[in-house]
C-alpha cells in the first residue's frame, strides 16, 4: 500500500513539474508556447567599435507576457524600449517601440517534438522622433525591423518547430512574413521574411545553444541583391528548469557592412514562470 501511495505522489509531483521540465526558452527566437502564465525580459546592448561611446545602460530592452485561453492557445504580447545616451549627445534619449499583441497556437507534438504557430500585429507606437533610439534599436536587433519602425504597421505571422530532449541534442528553427504597412506619409506595403534554425545540448539544469537568424527584403528595391539578406549568430546559455530562469548570450552579425561599426551585441534574458 505504502509503494502504491509513493508511486502515485511521484507521479503527481512530476506532473506537476512536466510544464517547468519541458522549456522552450530561446535567445531571440519566439518561445515555444506553454500552459502557465510567462514573463519575459530581455536586454541587448550593442558593442559598437568605437569602444566607449555610448552609457552603460543603452540598447534594447523588451518586456513580454503570455497567458494561456486554452490547454493550446496563448496571447502573447510585448513591449519593446529603446533608450540611447552617448557622449555626442547631450541628454539620453528613450522610448517604446512598435507595442505586439496576438495569439501562439500549440499545433501537432510529440513528447521530443514541438509544433506551434503564432499570428499578431506590431502597433505603430514609436514615435517618429527619435532618432537616438531607433539607431541603437536598429544596431542591436536587425532580426526585429518591425519593433522599431515609426508610423508602420506590421502583420506578423511565424511557424516553428523544436526537438527538445533531456540530456540530448536539442535543434530546431522558425519562418515566418513580415507585412509592413505605412500608416502616415504614404508609401507602399512591404513583405519581408524571416527566418532561424537552432542547435545545442540539454544538460540537466542549463541548454547551451546556437542561433542563427536572418532577415530578408522580398518587394522592396535595393541595389544589390546581397543586400536584401542579414544573418546574425548568437551563442551563449540559460537555465532550463525552476520558476525562473536566466540566460546570456553574445551575437555577431556575420555581413561584412555591419561589422564595420559594430563588434557584437551583448545579451541577457529572464523568464518567469507563474
Amino acid at each position: 500500500m505504502k509503494v502504491i501511495r509513493m508511486k502515485s505522489m511521484i507521479a503527481g509531483i512530476f506532473i506537476f513539474l512536466l510544464p517547468l521540465v519541458v522549456s522552450g526558452q530561446m535567445f531571440l527566437l519566439q518561445d515555444l508556447p506553454t500552459d502557465k502564465t510567462k514573463l519575459g525580459f530581455h536586454y541587448l546592448r550593442p558593442d559598437f567599435k568605437w569602444g566607449t561611446g555610448i552609457s552603460l545602460l543603452s540598447g534594447v530592452y523588451d518586456f513580454s507576457l503570455s497567458i494561456p485561453i486554452s490547454s493550446k492557445l496563448s496571447f502573447v504580447g510585448s513591449i519593446p524600449f529603446a533608450t540611447l545616451g552617448a557622449d555626442w549627445e547631450e541628454d539620453t534619449e528613450g522610448c517604446i517601440g512598435d507595442i505586439y499583441i496576438g495569439i501562439q497556437k500549440r499545433l501537432k507534438s510529440s513528447p521530443d517534438n514541438y509544433f506551434s504557430g503564432s499570428l499578431g500585429i506590431f502597433l505603430p507606437t514609436m514615435p517618429e522622433d527619435k532618432e537616438g533610439p531607433l539607431f541603437v534599436s536598429i544596431y542591436s536587433d536587425y532580426y526585429q525591423l518591425q519593433k522599431y519602425f515609426p508610423q508602420v504597421l506590421t502583420i506578423y505571422g511565424n511557424l516553428a518547430y523544436h526537438h527538445i530532449k533531456e540530456n540530448d541534442f536539442i535543434f530546431g528553427g522558425e519562418f515566418g512574413p513580415n507585412v509592413m504597412i505605412p500608416t502616415k506619409g504614404g508609401g507602399d506595403m512591404e513583405l519581408y521574411i524571416h527566418y532561424a534554425l537552432t542547435a545545442g545540448y540539454r544538460l540537466n539544469y542549463v541548454d547551451l545553444r546556437v542561433e542563427l537568424r536572418g532577415f530578408g527584403i522580398i518587394t522592396e528595391e535595393v541595389d544589390d541583391f546581397g543586400d536584401r539578406f542579414l544573418h546574425d549568430l548568437a551563442f551563449g546559455i540559460h537555465v532550463n528548469r525552476g520558476r525562473i530562469r536566466p540566460g546570456a548570450f553574445y551575437k555577431i552579425y556575420l555581413k561584412e557592412s555591419m561589422r564595420e561599426y559594430i563588434n557584437g551585441v551583448f545579451g541577457l534574458k529572464v523568464e518567469v514562470i507563474l
